[in-house]
């Protein structure tokens, strides 16, 4: 048996690294914790730019809070 961490969007699955199976398996769906969204995309984000400073963090941070829709994007 082998664990395969996932995201459930409300209707799929998006498996988060690659599956190493073919073919068809029984499976196990063990639903952990939800998810918060916007600090889920914001830390996304941010893990592509080690680099940037306290205050570039903080204007990232900025701009999500004041998007509505920034929920909506994949």
């Amino acid at each position: 048996m082998q664990t395969i961490n996932a995201i459930f969007d409300g209707n799929y699955f998006k498996p988060i690294e690659p599956i190493p199976f073919k073919g068809k398996y029984e499976v196990i769906i063990t639903f952990i914790k939800p998810i918060d969204v916007v600090q889920s995309k914001r830390q996304r984000i941010l893990n592509h730019f080690g680099t940037w400073t306290d205050s570039d963090i903080e204007a990232v941070n900025e701009i999500v809070q004041n998007r509505e829709n920034f929920c909506n994007w994949e």
